[in-house]
């Protein structure tokens, strides 16, 4: 990719490549090399950690060093400024809300809610292997 486009990774791919690995995996991997910028917001963190919790303990220790690059690499926005309500599932709408106020080119989600958008403004959401497609 020329020039390191701005994504939000949603929560299960976070998820995906912390337990499973495989493509969300190496979109994270290229995040971790700087080829890709990567936005984050406290609710999308929040919302990591308690599925980690409720359903992944064993990976706790691979979370924490999984954060310490989201917080060192990545950039952190602040909800509030705005409320989007567009998704089916209504908690979905903070990764939006992340992507728009965090200037984003693409979200990256298996979702099949967020990904029946499409799109949102100008801002394309993308399963693992379609991004992928685009390096």
């Amino acid at each position: 990719m020329r020039d390191a486009p701005r994504i939000v990774l949603d929560t299960n791919v976070w998820l995906s490549a912390l337990v499973f690995g495989g493509k969300p995996r190496q979109i994270v991997e290229l995040f971790a090399a700087g080829f890709i910028s990567v936005v984050v917001s406290e609710e999308l963190l929040t919302e990591m950690r308690r599925s980690v919790r409720r359903a992944f303990l064993d990976f706790r220790d691979d979370l924490a060093r999984m954060e310490a690059l989201i917080e060192h690499d990545a950039e952190m926005v602040p909800l509030g400024s705005m409320t989007i309500a567009v998704c089916r599932d209504l908690d979905d709408n903070h990764i939006l809300e992340t992507a728009v106020i965090g200037e984003c080119t693409y979200i990256v989600s298996g979702d099949n809610d967020l990904l029946s958008l499409k799109q949102y403004e100008s801002i394309c959401i993308l399963k693992p292997d379609e991004f992928l497609r685009l390096a």
